[in-house]
């Protein structure tokens, strides 16, 4: 067939259907369905412009509507529907929504994307084996930057500076951790120690700039500020010792795990937190144990 899903055509319309009507490029048919022509007038012999895409059966059709990206093109793409046994439908601005099949995606279902949440994928428009349109997740770094590249034709790329918060779009997982495309057209990294929770592919977050290599490569971070985080960890203490009458068998020379497991926080972040509380003398320390003050205990 010399015509193409995935691209546009100026074909002739040949007749009406029932369904719809036949355009043709003077070797081949292809039905444009009543559905795809949004009210627009048709009349038998013009020539109009068609995006032809890939049915629900396979077969090349036509529309009137504009895709978001057309075949070979790149773009964030919405997940919308997922199909066990296929993968997940993302949306291409039209009717017909496209298949990202489950081979693309990493085989720890954590991390696959949650079509309740607005999670988008960047994804290129490509042919199967049998010429119907799929999407292949982008995940080089020269595709990543050919698309941005493209993208700031119309857009702009302003620096974000040092611990300001940015937000961000989970590009892919690496073994030490996950590359994110920023708000500003950037792409910067995400190590497994900066993250607080587990991320999905194609999920919004909010980050923090932390550094930004000689290279122009980010490095950033899900954690607040040491200030503030300390502040949150004195109350998440305060709270264990006022849940447990004013006294903790922990202090800041317990085993680094006990910390991990009991507070879910490094033995530094610990620390830092008992410091500033017995600083603010609210706490005090003895064989072993951590006190509440006797005034603070509520």
């Amino acid at each position: 067939m010399s015509l193409e899903a995935g691209k546009y055509h100026v074909l002739k319309v040949e007749r009406d259907s029932p369904f719809g009507y036949f355009l043709n490029d003077g070797f081949d048919d292809v039905l444009l369905h009543f559905t795809e022509i949004n009210k627009q007038k048709i009349e038998i012999g013009e020539e109009i412009e068609v995006f032809l895409y890939s049915d629900h059966k396979g077969r090349v059709s036509a529309t009137l509507d504009t895709p978001i990206i057309a075949l070979n093109e790149v773009e964030f793409l919405e997940v919308k529907d997922f199909q066990p046994k296929m993968g997940f439908f993302l949306d291409n601005g039209l009717l017909k929504q496209i298949l990202l099949p489950i081979a693309e995606l990493p085989e720890e279902k954590a991390i696959w994307p949650n079509t309740e949440s607005g999670d988008k994928l960047l994804v290129k428009l490509v042919h199967d084996k049998q010429g119907r349109l799929l999407a292949n997740l982008v995940k080089s770094d020269e595709a990543i930057q050919e698309y941005i590249q493209l993208r700031l034709k119309n857009e702009e790329q302003w620096g974000i500076g040092k611990n300001q918060f940015a937000k961000g779009i989970v590009l892919h997982h690496l073994t030490a951790g996950t590359k994110i495309y920023l708000e500003n057209n950037q792409v910067g990294f995400l190590h497994k120690d900066e993250q607080i929770n587990e991320l999905r592919l194609g999920q919004e977050i909010k980050v923090r700039i932390i550094y930004t290599r000689e290279d122009k490569r980010i490095n950033l971070s899900m954690k607040p500020l040491k200030a503030v985080s300390r502040l949150d960890d004195s109350e998440m203490i305060l709270e264990v010792l006022n849940n447990r009458g004013g006294a903790m068998p922990y202090w800041d020379k317990t085993q680094p795990d006990i910390i991990m497991e009991k507070f879910k926080m490094s033995k530094a972040a610990f620390k830092r937190a008992l410091g500033k509380l017995m600083k603010d003398g609210l706490v005090y320390q003895e064989d072993g144990w951590t006190y509440l003050k006797k005034d603070e205990l509520k």
